[in-house]
């Protein structure tokens, strides 16, 4: 029997993977938390065969807490789902070893199909970033100045050319407004630029948004 733990802040979309899986796979254990802290617990407790985790919950700091899953249980499946598929995102997870990375603008039959492949052992991009990581070979003839940003520094990075203020994205990311700000000023740092404005157009370029 499949064991499964949705991790998600919305009941809503639980509801609706939960009811999904239990169409496709009928005897099956599904758990829920809805943020990283309830999620790592439960993966301290339970050996779950796939983790389904958004990427953009309250007080959690997904790369962290991936980080965290990896190093207790590195064999581990984790499929990304999520609204965020700008492809350094993406990128990035891919980097730390999730299995799969899918849209929450994806059809039943999609969903259905990556949560298969990847309890089958095979990862699973959802096709629009397929097409880009394979159309990938401009980027890596040069390189990609966001690379050099840690991972909550592109997190901020993300926010700030989005348009959100250093308030909003300390309260969204549960840190000090300060703490923001000091990241924002190594972000400058490391992109070469004065101000967001012209990140945004490098963040463009380099497919951040």
């Amino acid at each position: 029997m499949y064991k499964i733990l949705l991790v998600d802040d919305h009941s809503i979309v639980r509801s609706g993977i939960r009811l999904l899986l239990k169409e496709q796979y009928g005897t099956i254990q599904i758990d829920e938390a809805k943020n990283g802290s309830s999620a790592f617990g439960k993966i301290m407790d339970t050996t779950y065969h796939l983790v389904i985790m958004d990427i953009n919950m309250p007080n959690t700091d997904t790369f962290s807490l991936l980080q965290n899953i990896r190093a207790m249980a590195p064999d581990l499946p984790i499929m990304i789902f999520t609204i965020m598929t700008e492809y350094a995102f993406a990128k990035r997870y891919l980097q730390l070893g999730v299995k799969g990375y899918v849209s929450k603008q994806a059809e039943d039959p999609e969903i259905r199909k990556a949560v298969h492949a990847i309890l089958c052992g095979k990862p699973c991009v959802c096709p629009d970033l397929l097409e880009k990581m394979q159309d990938d070979n401009h980027f890596r003839k040069e390189l990609d100045p966001f690379d050099a940003l840690s991972n909550r520094e592109l997190e901020i990075a993300f926010h700030l050319v989005r348009g959100k203020s250093v308030s909003h994205i300390a309260d969204t990311l549960n840190i000090h407004t300060s703490t923001v700000g000091t990241h924002k000023a190594r972000i400058f740092d490391k992109l070469k630029v004065d101000n967001v404005l012209v990140m945004k157009d490098l963040a463009t370029y380099y497919r951040l948004i």
